[in-house]
């Protein structure tokens, strides 16, 4: 079962990249708020129908529930609001391999919270990651295809794209957790999507966002089109292959691999633009993704 770990892992990372394409697209047209606000529900219901399909909707224990909650909390609900955000400021491919570090964030909070050793290797493979980010974050600053940024700019972009990395992180680590202890893939998936939904919903109704989203929606018909595609790619296809990998592989390697995804987007991002992605941009993607390794394969 560990090839097909990694196999599902891998297709994650391919998986979420092109899902925030997509849901970048849509965030440019509608507004990071409407995306959040549409898409967590619709994945709630293929995920809710497919587990009822299943015979497999209860949780067996409230800790379960609650360790599924906090995982979207984390993992949905303000990580992926950070990397849109971030994408939006200083471009997609950049905000990517800045959330890429995520694996080094859950290496520790492991020595942190589960007492785990990092030794020598860890750190000299954070120390690679970061790197590779910082060479992919000032390629792509020249980047035509990237939002034109000032210094501010450029800051808060990349302060909110290390924030997904970091809340990524925290998801993944009370996923893992949650599966430890009985939770099947599907249902985990589900229920992380449709507590996100009625957490995203409060927290739109709270701010006033909900009307002006709904707005947005309406002025603009066609990026609804976008959704059900987002939808299979990230929170519902996506989530559940990230469950099911974690239930076959340690939250670290299911980390790394997951971690791939600046990799998987060069390659989407280059079919789609028909374009070759600038050498050091390559270059940091790769360095950061083996910077990775170099840390969880120690």
């Amino acid at each position: 079962m560990f090839g097909l770990g990694v196999f599902l892992a891998i297709s994650t990372a391919f998986s979420w990249a092109l899902a925030c394409v997509i849901h970048t697209t849509a965030s440019k047209i509608t507004g990071i708020r409407a995306v959040m606000l549409v898409r967590q529900p619709l994945a709630s219901v293929v995920l809710g129908v497919c587990c009822l399909a299943a015979g497999d909707l209860w949780l067996p224990s409230m800790r379960l529930f609650w360790l599924s909650a906090v995982s979207g909390l984390f993992g949905i609900i303000i990580g992926d609001a950070c990397l849109y955000a971030g994408a939006l400021t200083i471009g997609l491919r950049p905000a990517q391999v800045c959330q890429s570090l995520s694996s080094c964030f859950t290496a520790l909070f492991s020595a942190l919270y589960l007492h785990e050793f990092i030794g020598m290797q860890g750190w000299i493979g954070m120390l690679v990651a970061t790197c590779g980010v910082i060479l992919v974050v000032t390629s792509e600053r020249r980047d035509t295809h990237n939002p034109p940024t000032t210094r501010k700019q450029r800051r808060k972009g990349i302060t909110l794209s290390l924030l997904a990395a970091v809340f990524l992180a925290l998801g993944l680590v009370f996923s893992k957790q949650a599966l430890e202890e009985g939770i099947g893939a599907l249902p985990l998936a589900f229920y992380r999507n449709a507590i996100s939904t009625v957490g995203i919903w409060a927290i739109g109704f709270a701010i006033g966002a909900v009307a002006p989203a709904m707005r947005s929606l309406r002025a603009n018909p066609g990026a609804l089109k976008l959704f059900p595609l987002g939808c299979l790619f990230g929170p519902a296809g996506g989530i559940w292959l990230s469950c099911i990998a974690l239930d076959y592989l340690p939250a670290a390697i299911a980390s790394m691999l997951i971690g791939l995804q600046p990799i998987a987007l060069l390659i989407i991002t280059g079919i789609i633009e028909r374009r070759v992605p600038a050498v050091n941009s390559i270059i940091g993607s790769a360095v950061a993704c083996t910077g990775a390794a170099i840390l969880l394969l120690r």
